[in-house]
């Protein structure tokens, strides 16, 4: 079962959409390198949306009650974990993945 809120689910569809592109457009040379990079390409669009996406401001509403300002908005999340924070951990895995390419 796969858990998200807001635009979370995104995540394992940039991944996925990442290694796709690059093994479409790779070649002989490069292919021991092009699950790396994607996974570092996955990372940095999954860090940058999700900087964008949770970083927007949200709407402020008014408690009619006790006067409190709340403000509402949406968590880009995936198993409870920021969009952003999963580019962190892609961004960790490819460069362990590319430091194991290299040697």
């Amino acid at each position: 079962m796969i858990i998200w809120s807001g635009r979370g689910i995104l995540t394992p569809l940039i991944l996925v959409g990442s290694i796709l592109l690059l093994i479409s457009i790779s070649s002989e040379k490069v292919g021991v390198y092009t699950f790396p990079l994607s996974i570092l390409l996955a990372g940095a669009l999954n860090f940058y949306l999700g900087k964008k996406w949770n970083n927007a401001r949200g709407r402020i509403v008014v408690d009619e009650v006790t006067g409190e300002r709340i403000e509402l908005k949406s968590n880009h999340t995936l198993f409870w974990i920021k969009m952003e924070y999963w580019g962190v951990i892609f961004g960790v895995i490819g460069v362990m993945q590319l430091v194991t390419a290299l040697m």
